[in-house]
């Protein structure tokens, strides 16, 4: 499945509707002129910038500001971009985590049969191998090891499969072996807990009372 590199950012920031794709997270400062350090989710950002401005949403109350975006030159993560009205280390320093967004009515639409925006994933259903529902995917993170998702427990599972009652929540590393199906379509995916090891009773007493 086609998986291009994705990070969601932990910063607070305001409920992002379905319109929005986001193409990429500053993640620290180039320089001292205002320059950012853009971590990337898309293989060709040159495409989507001509586009136009790219829209962040910098605090929890923002109701989005449109910002021109120009591409510096190449880093490990990605691109160290100007982003118009950051003007000195500080403010770009300030924005560490806010993702840069363009409406998803200006993207091409997906037609590999595999393939998807990562935002699509966000609030499907997660099953086990078996077909039954546990929880929903809220999250899709990357901490620099590979791409992760964070699912919601069903509060009538925990406790139940995992033996880990209260946890609320369980990180799944987003792999093949982990994750053999993603069906954006019916709102779903699978996910082998069996192998990641989270599918085990709690510990039966040693002694009967």
């Amino acid at each position: 499945m086609s998986r291009p590199n994705y990070v969601h950012s932990r910063r607070a920031e305001p409920e992002i509707g379905p319109e929005w794709i986001s193409i990429g997270v500053i993640v620290g400062a180039v320089g001292v002129k205002g320059a950012v350090r853009l971590k990337t989710f898309t293989d060709d950002l040159k495409s989507v910038l001509i586009r136009g401005a790219v829209t962040i949403f910098p605090n929890i109350n923002s109701k989005g500001e449109l910002r021109d975006c120009k591409l510096m030159h190449k880093i490990k993560v990605g691109y160290a971009c100007q982003i118009s009205g950051i003007e000195d280390r500080d403010q770009a320093e300030a924005l560490k985590g806010v993702k840069l967004y363009v409406p998803r009515k200006s993207l091409p639409e997906i037609d590999e049969e595999d393939s998807f925006y990562y935002e699509d994933m966000e609030g499907l259903i997660a099953r086990d191998m078996a077909g039954n529902p546990f929880g929903v995917v809220t999250s899709i993170y990357n901490f620099g090891a590979g791409d992760v998702l964070e699912v919601q427990l069903d509060d009538s599972q925990n406790g139940l499969m995992t033996g880990k009652a209260g946890t609320g929540k369980i990180m799944y590393p987003f792999r093949d072996e982990f994750v053999p199906e993603v069906n954006i379509k019916d709102r779903f995916l699978v996910i082998d807990r069996a192998a990641f090891g989270d599918d085990l009773e709690p510990a039966a007493d040693s002694e009967e009372v």
